[in-house]
């Protein structure tokens, strides 16, 4: 290319040839480069853009999952605490279950009068009912495991206190009989009523964050 410039061109139009192109390659080179460095700024500026417009959106991402994981705790928390309740009024009515049954038919070693065994009796049924009635109801805060223990225990109680007060009211003579039973009765029920009682309270202890052995953990 330089022979043909310096060979043909240059004799024949002469220096200003040379002037011309290489002003010529000069022009290109810089208009090259205006070229490059514009397209490299509207590069930048597409990008910046584009990255403003993701920073946004990850913002508005971020926002939603936060109030997501907001109302979600809030749910959570609810619905610990109304198991938390559910759990300490069932057990608190189980154990009420327990101490009427087991009056009703319990000897008093300090000679203390006692109302009649029906009337004991009566009391020990309402308190199942009650029981029963508010274990339904609640049982759904319960594990499977706990709501089978509490049929056992309720199952075999009613059954026996059904037979108690009808023994009662056919025998005139029955207190020193219902004496005489509560030491079986006990061995029968006492062993399904603690298999009700642990499944609640790990339970109970499971939602406060404590093992079994009363040691704190994280749930």
């Amino acid at each position: 290319m330089s022979n043909f410039i310096y060979g043909e061109l240059l004799p024949l139009f002469g220096g200003g040839a040379v002037i011309i192109l290489a002003m010529s390659a000069w022009l290109g080179k810089l208009w090259s480069k205006r070229i490059i460095q514009n397209e490299k700024s509207n590069l930048d500026k597409k990008l910046e853009s584009e990255k403003a417009l993701y920073v946004a959106n990850l913002e508005v991402t971020k926002a939603e999952l936060t109030e997501k994981a907001k109302l979600f705790e809030h749910r959570l928390n609810t619905i610990s605490q109304k198991r938390f309740d559910a759990i300490t009024e069932n057990y608190e009515l189980l154990a009420d279950v327990w101490l009427q049954c087991r009056w009703a038919i319990q000897p008093d070693e300090l000679g203390r009068d006692k109302p009649p065994a029906i009337e004991r009796m009566d009391k020990a049924a309402l308190a199942l009912d009650t029981y029963f009635h508010d274990f339904e109801k609640k049982k759904l805060y319960l594990s499977d495991t706990s709501q089978k223990s509490v049929y056992s225990f309720l199952t075999s109680v009613w059954e026996s206190l059904t037979k108690l007060r009808v023994f009662a009211q056919s025998n005139d003579s029955h207190e020193q009989r219902l004496q005489e039973l509560y030491g079986p009765w006990i061995h029968e029920h006492l062993p399904k009523l603690n298999a009700a009682r642990s499944e609640i309270e790990a339970e109970y202890k499971y939602i406060i964050g404590v093992d079994k052995h009363n040691k704190h953990f994280k749930p």
